[in-house]
């Protein structure tokens, strides 16, 4: 099974919307997919309650369409107690128990590494992080990077940073292609060859419970995150 979190400690970069395509793509291209929201606020739960073959019972996969289970976030339906805390290791068990029957785990981490953020990073082999292209950002993918370092001396072998992917790219502003060329001089090819566009109709999609693959196949968002799954399963992240 391979392993794969999508983090960033700035929110609003497009975290949740690539970790939910990431894997309803997968699972299009045929393979078993597990995706795990760590995030608190539920946002990837809520993202794909549209799409929700079954329901589930707390702490267990809700069957999202075919190839595609979710486990939801215990803070999508209601606000989460304060004292609630996450159990590293019997999410890690619990990633144990599927396999072999799942290919791919994704985890969808909040915007900032707390007890659940780092949950995440245990829990999984490779990171890939989501920027969004503005300065704001590559500072916040800095500190980030920096992080993976410290979680990789604590958990050997996990935390890898597979690549870091450019979204809500708007092709018609100068700095933000700056950023990204800035970021390919950095980082040369942790850097993604796919840029993921600005595009409303994932905000849409999103707000229908559905991915951009379900609700809008032939949007520029759903094109470029089929590049970007692509580019995953060719190794070029």
């Amino acid at each position: 099974m391979r392993s794969l979190v999508l983090a960033n400690q700035k929110g609003g970069v497009g975290k949740t919307t690539t970790a939910i395509h990431l894997a309803h793509g997968l699972a299009l291209s045929g393979f078993e997919v597990a995706l795990f929201d760590l995030d608190p606020q539920g946002n990837a739960t809520v993202a794909l309650q549209g799409m929700f073959a079954s329901d589930g019972e707390d702490g267990q996969l809700i069957q999202v369409c075919e190839g595609l289970r979710l486990l939801p976030s215990p803070g999508a339906k209601a606000v989460m107690e304060h004292q609630l805390s996450v159990d590293p290791a019997k999410l890690a068990e619990l990633a144990r128990s599927l396999t072999p029957a799942i290919d791919w785990l994704l985890v969808d981490c909040p915007p900032r590494l707390d007890a659940w953020g780092w949950a995440g990073l245990q829990l999984c082999e490779q990171v890939l992080v989501p920027v969004q292209a503005e300065f704001f950002s590559m500072h916040g993918l800095s500190q980030m990077i920096a992080a993976l370092e410290t979680a990789g001396l604590h958990y050997p072998g996990k935390a890898n940073l597979l690549g870091v992917v450019p979204t809500m790219v708007d092709t018609r502003e100068p700095l933000a292609l700056e950023v990204i060329e800035d970021l390919r001089r950095n980082l040369g090819n942790k850097v993604t060859e796919t840029v993921v566009l600005r595009d409303t109709m994932l905000v849409e999609a999103a707000s229908h419970g559905k991915t951009a693959f379900e609700h809008c196949p032939d949007s520029v968002g759903a094109l470029c995150y089929t590049e970007l799954v692509k580019e995953i399963l060719d190794g070029g992240a």
